[in-house]
């Protein structure tokens, strides 16, 4: 480390005045920052999809400045990458090797891992960086991300620090992670940032198929994708989604998961023939037309999308609030890829529901949703993860200071989703002492996170997915001590309305209507207020 690279953990939260960074963030900067100093040199962090991995690693370069590479297998992660490190550091000087695209000279270069393993893009590569970042590290123990690797010096003694950014840090394939990482240096898990208020609660129903899976065979550590497609459609699987989504998640956008290519247009005629917008897409969807389904996604028009391998990493959109796991599998990493595309917070949106298709088998230690969190089934179908989780380390923290199990109710643990109002498609609007907390974007893909008092509106941060920038709102929103006013269930919401309220309204001119309540007659003050912010 250069001795213009102060230790991180002397380094402020905000950076470069556009983004506050998380605690978990900062942490994760921290112990990055001591492995460096102990002298580990390709170290992991761990951070489940949705808590801002390429964020934490773009301030890391903007700190460390110098030469850095980024390496990235999608598209989609390529794009995310660049635009979070800009978002970071404006001036920052990117090129991006992907396709025909050549800026492998830039002093941050973001590349695709297919395109500069090539032999001709590899030749040309200068391998003077300081700092290599590898986005979905999970992946590294391919020949592709070994070659580059060989290429920078990540393997020799005094080469570049690198850092290995993941969800999920294990494999079913042969692949050792172990021969490409050190150490995993920090990690946080999927449950701690539910029950933080940073990703959205999760609820679980297993859907039980007539499918005997016994014959199904292991290919690869999963079971073998061929041989599930013919137990599933023996099984009728798309129908039994169908009905399933019906009596538990209708309403809800949903995104399905399937083994195949031709299962997952069999799912989307399902719902389609059931009377709900729904589309197919997989590996061979030209991008073009791949757009304009997830367009559709976005805005609504679509309400169902079914894909085979497709969207399990590297695609984010917050307002999804079903994901049904039609693929049965071994695999941990998968199925945490599968729902974590469920898990990112959307105004409005209290949880998530997983609907996981299982079949009968004695022999397949199949992964769930109850599995994953190490919970029973039936306690994550009418309350959450985060009920169950609290209510098992309870009952642990109990037996561990007991040294005996007791039976008794305890109080739960139940992260309150905040009262957000939407004043209109562009606008999120959240109340607090003094003021507003407004969420807005002019192309609903990015957006800004401002604080509106009386006096001036202040840009909190910008160019973030919904998911993020709701997540920035409420950190900020929690700083000021706002969970009382912002609480939906709070008990002055239930209260009658007040007369500076109801003269509010007319003043205003808001329709209202007799018996109107405390909390109703603030989210239609706060809407008409957040449509002028």
């Amino acid at each position: 480390m250069t001795d213009d690279t102060e230790s991180l953990s002397r380094l402020p939260a905000q950076g470069n005045g556009s983004i506050t960074l998380r605690p978990y963030q900062l942490e994760a900067l921290n112990a990055i920052d001591d492995a460096d100093r102990r002298g580990v040199r390709r170290m992991l962090a761990v951070l489940p999809t949705g808590t801002g991995k390429t964020i934490m690693f773009g301030e890391l370069l903007r700190r460390r400045g110098g030469r850095a590479l980024v390496l990235a297998h999608r598209d989609e992660l390529i794009h995310q990458a660049v635009n979070n490190l800009r978002l970071i550091n404006p001036s920052a000087q990117i090129g991006i090797v992907k396709a025909e695209q050549d800026g492998v000279d830039a002093p941050l270069v973001v590349a695709s891992v297919q395109t500069l393993s090539r032999p001709t893009r590899l030749a040309r590569l200068v391998p003077h960086f300081g700092t290599v970042v590898v986005d979905e590290a999970h992946h590294s123990t391919a020949q592709s991300y070994r070659a580059i690797l060989d290429r920078v010096g990540a393997f020799a003694d005094g080469g570049p620090l690198t850092i290995g950014v993941t969800a999920t840090p294990e494999r079913t394939d042969d692949g050792e992670l172990r021969d490409v990482w050190e150490d995993i240096v920090y990690r946080t898990e999927l449950v701690d940032m539910i029950l933080a208020g940073y990703l959205a609660d999760l609820r679980a129903i297993q859907v039980r198929l007539d499918a005997n899976l016994d014959a199904v065979h292991t290919r690869a550590g999963d079971l073998a994708v061929n041989e599930l497609d013919e137990a599933l459609r023996a099984a009728n699987a798309p129908a039994h989604t169908v009905t399933a989504y019906e009596q538990y998640a209708a309403g809800r956008k949903a995104l399905v998961f399937t083994p195949s290519v031709q299962s997952a247009h069999d799912m989307a005629c399902a719902f389609v023939a059931a009377g709900y917008p729904a589309e197919s897409l997989d590996g061979r969807t030209v991008a073009s037309e791949r757009a304009k389904i997830l367009d559709r996604f976005r805005s609504g028009e679509t309400q169902v999308v079914c894909n085979c391998a497709v969207l399990t990493e590297g695609f984010d959109e917050p307002s999804i609030a079903c994901v049904i796991i039609a693929r049965p599998t071994k695999s941990r990493p998968l199925y945490a890829q599968m729902i974590g595309r469920g898990t990112r917070l959307s105004p409005g949106k209290t949880d998530c529901l997983v609907l996981d298709l299982v079949g009968s088998t004695s022999r397949h230690e199949l992964v769930t949703a109850a599995t994953l969190f190490n919970v029973n089934p039936t306690s994550i179908r009418d309350n959450s993860v985060a009920v169950a989780v609290a209510r098992n380390r309870k009952v642990r923290e109990q037996h561990e200071a007991e040294g005996r199990l007791v039976a008794q109710t305890v109080d739960l643990f139940r992260r309150r989703a905040l009262n957000w109002v939407q004043a209109d498609p562009t606008r999120y609007v959240l109340t607090i002492a003094g003021g507003l907390i407004v969420l807005r974007t002019s192309n609903l893909a990015t957006w800004r996170v401002e604080h509106v008092s009386r006096d001036q509106s202040t840009v909190v941060a910008q160019g973030l997915d919904l998911g993020y920038a709701q997540g920035v709102g409420e950190d900020f929103a929690r700083r000021r001590g706002a969970g009382t006013l912002v609480n939906p269930d709070a008990a002055w919401r239930r209260y009658p309305a007040t007369d500076k309220q109801i003269g509010a309204l007319q003043r205003w001119r808001i329709p209202y209507w007799a018996g109107i309540t405390k909390g109703q007659a603030s989210d239609l003050l706060a809407a008409a207020v957040g449509r002028t912010a």
